[in-house]
């Protein structure tokens, strides 16, 4: 609660009663000097502990190398000197992300080193739930489950067991429908010592992602209902406030975006900003999450105070600090007297040596892993994203047995798309012919099958037969529409189904050819299908809308990845799946014209791109131009890059062009970066250009397509980006049409 008003109104009574005092005062003792606490915010660190990840964070004066775990905790000990009420507060996604050396030991490396970094209070974001609700207890417990020393429960730095984290995971607006109680503790209570006797009470409120069930690897099946941000904050803070909480903190895994460098904040927008104008003036700061950005910015409350509202990035790139004064008399914060800053985690301080060694530790033994012998196999498991593979056949018998049990969805037979990479199946297992006793012939490592099965996690649907059949044509896409696919999707071993190449894309599949157990499949019949957790959720991104119309989500909730490397640790001589459950009747489908019109595409491997912006390294301008619309270019967002941005494509040589066709990103709930207003300039040395023609798209997911004048000539189209979904701009796909003849 904010006592500036208060202030105010007693310092004028204050004013009128000293012109009436007696000449000569009694003496007054002076007033107790306001309680310093110091709130240190850390975000989206997804285990990325180590200092070699090459980290970078635009600063004033250009690039600056950041992050680290032991630059993390060096920079937390300067912060934190001299501070006698310091707390280091997370927004969520701390763990569950993405380096190998966290993720092949359950993120029980990033635990432990957040317990040493002094985390106090934690935030369940979207990824803190990957592995469903009681995974995230027992990271809390330390419980174990499946095999200790393979699945969870490794030896720490210290040769100690797991034991949990040393903080709890908070949710206010996480609750059990049953209960209609959060399922993790709302808030937590501190105290800080009041000079002028006793303590100071301080809260702090923790609010999850709301779209948690609809992220692609975060389908929680748990029935949690995830409710709206305000409405649970000013809950608890009226809570707070009855127990006697006059100092409140909110730590939210939702954020925002700004244009300037990550301690500006330069026209912010976002859920963070709408939920920071409308939340209780109870609540004196803010912390934000998940976008991956960075602000520090001053948002007024709805009685008009201002309030600090940040986001400290993600990686360990940067720490946040909010300095509050609390007024030892009320306990309330003194909003005039709060300040805050983001710092860069910079390497230009001596990194914390307990940290490295930590962590060290970890990278280590992620190596060794690599090389442990997990199982044989019997001839090579070939992998291929547009057939049928034996990789393919062996994964999809895995998700129908890990779903075939009641309780994990009673799966009847699997659907298993094929080119959805590190999601799905990213990769096949050569034969070694074995040169030695301790190399035996098709011996398997840890480390070559680490990659094979995808890391999202099983899902079993109810689909009817006939979007089963429209599912299985969903493997080919239409001509013109920008995305080529030519794709496989890999069924369990009680499936056969048969197509023909030479018919039209949508009529390749004869539904009285596809058996399930030996039985044709039936247009009208409910099935149980396993399949990836990416297929129900993002179905349209990755081509395969007819996912998206389930019924009865289960989530079995293991995901590929474990599944099969435990079929390897418990089943050590692998014999390899035949192939023969799809058959491809080959021919030449007819021309066809295509959503607009007769086009002739320059193909996209005789262009390159580049761009004025890039997200990341998974967000390059290449990602337009391969084919793929699960993959896409898109502007950066941390720092955030505002609007007109461009891609320009190289065609190679000076050509005759009809038009530039544009297929927006495909995951229909993320709208962010889908062009509205554009530019498209041409140009013939790639370094003056001029407007061919520009104009408005809608918002749909469909292609697009910008016609040129008659008659143009460029070796250089440049797409520029006027407007844009959430100020972005993004494309899943880009194609060139030449001219007809040309």
């Amino acid at each position: 609660m904010s006592i500036f008003r208060r202030s105010r109104v007693l310092a004028v009574l204050a004013l009128a009663l000293a012109g009436s005092a007696a000449a000569v005062a009694p003496p007054v003792s002076a007033a107790p000097a306001p309680i310093p606490v110091q709130v240190l915010s850390l975000t989206d660190l997804h285990g990325y502990l180590s200092e070699t990840e090459n980290l970078t964070i635009a600063g004033p004066s250009g690039s600056l190398a950041v992050g680290g775990a032991g630059y993390l905790k060096a920079h937390l000990d300067r912060l934190r000197a001299g501070q006698p009420n310091s707390f280091l507060i997370g927004s969520g996604d701390q763990f569950s992300g993405w380096p190998d050396y966290t993720q092949a030991f359950a993120n029980e490396p990033t635990i432990e080193v957040l317990n040493a970094l002094g985390l106090d209070f934690d935030v369940a974001g979207n990824h803190e739930f990957d592995r469903e609700f009681p995974f995230l207890r027992r990271m809390m417990s330390g419980a174990c489950y499946g095999k200790p020393g393979f699945d969870t429960c490794f030896p720490d730095s210290t040769g100690k067991p797991f034991h949990g984290t040393d903080y709890a995971y908070h949710a206010a607006n996480v609750v059990d429908p049953k209960t209609k109680q959060p399922a993790l503790a709302p808030y937590w209570v501190t105290s800080v010592p009041n000079p002028a006797g006793g303590s100071v009470k301080v809260g702090f409120i923790g609010l999850g992602f709301p779209g948690t069930p609809t992220e692609t690897l975060s389908i929680t099946g748990s029935g949690y209902e995830f409710q709206a941000l305000v409405g649970a904050a000013n809950r608890a803070a009226a809570e707070l406030d009855a127990q006697g909480v006059k100092s409140i903190v909110v730590s939210m895994h939702e954020g925002g975006q700004q244009d300037g460098l990550f301690n500006d904040c330069k026209n912010p927008s976002g859920p963070i900003f709408d939920a920071a104008r409308a939340m209780s003036p109870s609540i004196d700061a803010i912390l934000g999450g998940h976008w991956h950005t960075a602000f520090n910015c001053s948002i007024p409350d709805p009685e008009g105070t201002p309030r600090p509202v940040l986001e400290a990035s993600n990686h360990g790139r940067v720490l946040g600090e909010v300095n509050l004064s609390i007024d030892p008399a009320t306990g309330d914060v003194i909003r005039s007297a709060t300040t805050s800053a983001n710092h860069a985690v910079t390497k230009n301080v001596t990194p914390d040596p307990a940290i490295q060694k930590m962590v060290k530790y970890w990278t280590d033994r992620w190596t060794a892993r690599q090389g442990e012998p997990l199982a044989t196999i019997d001839r090579d498991l070939d992998f291929s994203t547009t057939a049928e593979s034996r990789t393919g056949n062996f994964v999809a018998d895995l998700y129908r047995s890990a779903a075939a049990g009641k309780s994990a969805g009673a799966a009847e037979f699997a659907l298993v798309p094929a080119d959805l990479g590190v999601d799905v199946i990213a990769a096949g297992l050569n034969y070694a012919p074995g040169t030695n006793a301790n190399d035996r012939p098709g011996r398997v490592l840890y480390g070559e099958a680490w990659p094979v099965a995808g890391i999202s996690p099983i899902t079993t649907l109810s689909l009817r037969g006939s979007t089963i059949d429209a599912v299985l044509e969903q493997q080919w896409l239409p001509p013109a529409y920008g995305c080529r696919r030519s794709s496989s999707l890999a069924v369990s071993g009680n499936v056969r189904y048969t197509y023909d190449e030479g018919k039209p894309v949508g009529q390749r599949v004869d539904p009285a050819k596809v058996l399930i157990d030996g039985k044709p499949l039936d247009a009208n019949r409910t099935y149980r299908v396993a399949t990836s957790a990416a297929m129900p959720l993002h179905g349209t991104q990755y081509g395969y809308p007819g996912f998206e119309q389930f019924d009865r989500l289960v989530r079995a909730p293991k995901m590929g990845q474990e599944v099969f490397l435990n079929h390897l640790r418990t089943n050590p001589a692998i014999k390899a799946p035949a192939l023969g459950r799809v058959t491809a009747i080959p021919g030449t489908p007819p021309p066809v014209d295509g959503p607009f019109g007769p086009l002739v595409l320059l193909p996209q491997e005789e262009m390159t791109a580049t761009a004025t912006s890039e997200g990341n390294a998974a967000n390059k301008a290449a990602g337009a131009l391969d084919g793929k619309c699960s993959t896409l270019w898109h502007s950066a967002w941390s720092p955030y890059a505002p609007l007109p941005q461009s891609i320009t494509l190289d065609l190679g040589r000076s050509r005759e062009i009809e038009a530039l066709v544009y297929t927006p990103r495909q995951d229909a709930a993320v709208p962010n970066g889908r062009i509205s207003s554009y530019d498209v300039q041409v140009s013939e040395d790639g370094t003056t250009f001029t407007s061919a023609t520009t104009g408005s798209w809608d918002g749909s997911v469909d292609a697009k397509i910008a016609r040129l004048p008659d008659g143009t000539t460029a070796r250089y189209v440049r797409l520029v980006g006027l407007e844009g979904g959430a100020g972005y701009a993004a494309a899943a796909e880009l194609n060139i049409a030449l001219s007809q003849g040309s």
